[in-house]
């Protein structure tokens, strides 16, 4: 578990020692106030990285003040004395891209402003004169937000999901009595509307000093220069008088005993069942107290984690800190429509399993070994990669923590052995038996929850182990094998391709870098699609295989078991057009994910079948009126011409069977398979049980499913969406030939390409759209390109926005030039440096590689790939990311 310390180290001027060509790392404080952060790292070439947090969020607002953080961080970059026509036009003028080169967040904590220039270390005088301007006192334009409003109503719109409302609800659960839990740091509607910008300024004036700023410059920048530069551009401004917090008012309300909270949508159809304990935190004068206590609270929790893996519950436990001295703890579990009582008998005996299972020293000794070597003060030092130093800066020096140096962890060191079995089981007990006890219950949206009474549960709950139900180790039925057919080797590579007698073929690659893991995948180019008037029922199938275990084994037990061996992760999916099953293991664990895969596919267990169609039911009934459902709807006829993927009514649902389910995935089951397995093994390790295994699994000559999308161009609009604004969803596709190695790279890259141009025109000029998100990728199996486009505008802007967008992506391969060529190549060679020690990406090419030509090209061909950047290249493969005689506009108006 990841330390998080809690404590601000006061160093001015302060810098660690670092050898040839190591990161060197410096932190100071202006007389003004303003603190900063200095990391030199030698591998980041010409690139970098800023970031400036600005101390105060939307849980600072006071009455009047709703939504004003979030708004004051949009109007930081609209026109200034400095820039006039604006500072983000200013920008994207000079190459800036929104979002990758400039971006900024508000938090109910902090405004974080992040800069990346494009021209990465000679443009850092530019990004430090930026945020000074960002610093400098305000007066905003009205004019100007009569603008970025219509950007902020639709960023607005869009956190209106789903997803989002029910995120919303639980926060307010968590931090009801807290400045946090009164509103979402956009703030409401009528708040963003209403806005005025003499609010907006007088709240910039007040919170927008350097005294109330954190600084992060990281690059291979000289230590001196830099903070020579800092003291240059910022030492002439004037700290501000900041406005005083009182701190008990953003700490929650603490209730006594058990109580129950309902999370209610009626749009939602999920069931879920939490147990959530609050606690209040004891604080720390010293830093050697604070190190005790968080490595204690880590120590508990790998307890608790441990014995919720033991049980073999399907649990997720969830710890966070609330407010200052507020903590959390969370076991939460999805569950079936009407089994909330269930769920909740399990989650209950549970906690009463934990507490009746002390931890033992041994148990910890263990974990502080890990601890031991990970808290080594030579392993102190800042790695020598940028992307990681800004991952480790944005979680610690930029919310006033210390860096963990060679100080901190020797005193970190010092703390592990004060901690015993002892003061662990306290910590624990602690937690489960906090005063605080709250069962958050998430429903489908008609759905009456029935519970126990809250006098019932303060009574105690027997232990209970619910890993003893069932099977301990599962049956897997005794099988004659198959045999290899046939073998030919790429030296080159280390591959072995392999013919199985029953027509299946195995790639096998050796990886040094795999390790001790395995990576295997399953690939079958025929799913449900291959049979359309069956679709629907496919979809409901490929629920009921997911959740499968092998017969007579409990869900835990099998969790349990695949622990045991050493199965990280086990993945199931059957889609309209194929089937895939993904592996990570241990390498020893070969041949019980051999035993498993083939378990699914030729005995697997259907017991489960008659849950997942209620529940299916039951989404299916919320899908008619749910913005949701209706999307889909209308999202499936665009593409297919009719929705195949759902019934024309619910008494289907009362047609299905198990017989049915049986027949359906016995045809799809029987389709030719080909097993990619990349790992460190010999060949000879991984022969015989392949040919045990897999090649006598029945199978029969199939052709890949093949299922078109309508051709054509289709405008359809519905009356659905909950909030005054439309959703433009756009779909197109066309025909491709082949696509060469470079073409899938570029297909990449190009898509931030069209991503940062439709920004810049809905965003940037229109300021009509807040975000917008565009996906092409090829589809190999059905030799299509299939993209996507979705953004949120005004109902009265909808139109003409489709419209400008429509331009952007048909002017995309016309708009490349050879800087933008330069820039494209250079970020593939950035990114491949990072990417190729993955062997997942490994195993991702050699997959495309094989679907697409049959052998292993592409693995061969990344050497020459930046050479394929050129221009006009680029410009042949952009052609292919949107065809404007295939498009499918949906518009989902507001419901009248």
């Amino acid at each position: 578990m990841k330390l998080t310390y809690f404590v601000v180290l006061a160093v001015v001027g302060a810098t660690l020692p670092a050898y040839a060509n190591q990161p060197l790392y410096s932190t100071g404080k202006l007389d003004n106030g303003l603190t900063y952060h200095i990391f030199k790292i030698p591998s980041a070439g010409k690139r970098l990285m800023t970031r400036m947090n600005v101390g105060v969020g939307a849980a600072d607002e006071n009455a009047g003040e709703e939504g004003i953080a979030h708004i004051t961080e949009h109007m930081v970059f609209q026109s200034s004395p400095q820039n006039p026509q604006g500072l983000s036009n200013r920008l994207m003028k000079d190459g800036w891209q929104m979002g990758r080169h400039f971006n900024a967040l508000t938090t109910y904590d902090y405004t974080r402003y992040m800069l990346t220039p494009p021209r990465g270390v000679k443009q850092l005088d530019e990004a430090l004169l930026i945020y000074r301007q960002i610093l400098q006192p305000k007066q905003f334009s009205a004019a100007d937000w009569e603008k970025e409003q219509q950007v902020i109503l639709s960023e607005w719109r869009q956190q209106q999901s789903l997803q989002n409302r029910l995120s919303r609800r639980q926060h307010e659960l968590l931090y009801k009595g807290a400045r946090q839990g009164r509103y979402a740091p956009i703030g409401r509607l009528e708040a963003i509307e209403k806005a005025d910008m003499k609010t907006a300024g007088d709240f910039h004036n007040r919170w927008y000093g350097v005294n109330n700023a954190v600084l992060v410059v990281m690059g291979n920048v000289s230590i001196d220069e830099t903070s020579a530069l800092i003291q240059k551009v910022f030492g002439s401004l004037q700290p501000v008088t900041l406005s005083e917090r009182r701190y008990e008012e953003y700490e929650p309300a603490l209730q006594n005993g058990w109580h129950i909270a309902q999370v209610a949508d009626r749009d939602n159809a999920d069931n879920k069942l939490s147990l959530v304990f609050r606690f209040k935190k004891q604080p720390a004068s010293a830093y050697e107290e604070y190190a005790y206590q968080r490595l204690l609270d880590n120590f508990a929790a790998f307890i608790i984690n441990r014995r919720i893996q033991q049980s073999g519950e399907d649990v997720v436990l969830k710890m966070d800190t609330l407010g200052r001295n507020t903590g959390v703890l969370v076991f939460q579990s999805e569950t079936g429509a009407n089994q909330h009582s269930e769920m909740l008998d399990v989650l209950r005996h549970l906690r009463q399993d934990i507490l009746n299972t002390p931890a033992t020293n041994e148990e910890l000794a263990q974990y502080r070994k890990a601890l031991h070597g990970n808290l080594s003060p030579q392993k102190a030092g800042i790695p020598n990669d940028l992307n990681k130093v800004a991952a480790i800066s944005d979680e610690t020096v930029l919310r006033g923590l210390p860096m963990p140096d060679a100080e901190t962890q020797t005193i970190d060191r010092s703390q592990l052995y004060r901690i015993n079995a002892k003061a662990v089981n306290e910590r624990i007990a602690d937690w489960l038996n906090a005063p605080d006890k709250m069962i958050e219950v998430q429903a489908q949206a008609d759905e009456k929850v029935k519970l126990p009474e809250v006098s019932e549960l303060s009574q105690e709950v027997s232990s209970h182990k619910n890993g003893s139900d069932g099977l301990i180790e599962p049956h897997f039925a005794e099988n004659q094998g198959g045999s290899i057919l046939a073998e030919r080797h790429d030296a080159k590579l280390n591959l072995h391709y392999l013919t199985l007698s029953n027509g299946d073929m195995a790639v096998v690659m050796k990886l040094p870098m795999a390790g001790n893991n395995l990576y295997f995948k399953a690939l079958s180019n025929v799913g449900y699609w291959q049979q359309p008037q069956q679709a629907w029922r496919g979809e409901i199938l490929a629920d009921v295989l997911v959740r499968s275990t092998p017969q007579g084994m409990s869900a835990a037990n099998f969790k349990q078991w695949q622990q045991k061996k050493g199965i990280q992760r086990y993945r199931f999916r059957l889609d309209g057009y194929y089937q895939t099953t993904d592996v990570q293991a241990a390498k020893t664990a070969l041949q019980s994910v051999l035993q498993l895969y083939r378990q699914q596919q030729t005995a697997p267990d259907f017991s489960g079948w008659q849950q997942v169609v209620k529940r299916e039911e039951s989404r299916f009934k919320v899908a008619q009126y749910a913005k949701s459902g209706r999307q889909r709807d209308a999202l499936n006829t665009l593409q297919y011409g009719r929705n195949a993927l759902m019934p024309s009514e619910s008494l289907a649902y009362a047609g299905l069977n198990e017989a049915a389910f049986r027949q359906q995935w016995q045809t799809l089951a029987s389709a030719p398979t080909t097993y990619y397995i990349v790992s460190n093994l010999p060949i000879e390790n991984v022969k015989p049980w392949v040919a045990q295994y897999l090649a006598d699994i029945p199978r029969q000559a199939m052709p890949s499913t093949k299922y078109p999308w309508q051709s054509g161009r289709q405008i359809r609009q519905i009356a659905a969406n909950d909030t005054q604004g439309t959703d433009v969803q756009a779909l197109s596709w066309q025909t491709i030939a082949r696509l060469s190695p470079a073409q899938h790279e570029q297909i990449k890259l190009l898509n931030n390409i069209a991503n940062a141009r439709l920004k810049d025109e809905l965003r940037g000029k229109q300021q009509s759209v807040y975000a917008v998100k565009f996906q092409a990728e090829p589809n190999i199996g059905q030799n299509r390109m299939q993209s996507r486009l979705s953004f949120n505008t005004s109902s009265e802007q909808a139109r003409s926005a489709w419209q400008t967008a429509q331009k952007v992506l048909n002017a995309l391969s016309d708009n490349i030039g050879f800087s933008e060529a330069r820039n494209l190549r250079k970020l593939f060679v950035e990114q491949e440096n990072a990417r190729r020690r993955k062997p997942e990406l490994w195993l991702e090419r050699l997959v495309i590689s094989h679907q697409s030509y049959g052998d292993a090209r592409y693995l061969t061909e990344i050497s020459n790939i930046p050479a394929n950047f050129s221009r006009n290249q680029l410009r042949e493969t952009a052609k292919l990311m949107w065809s404007a005689e295939n498009e499918k506009i949906l518009l989902m108006t507001p419901r009248p």
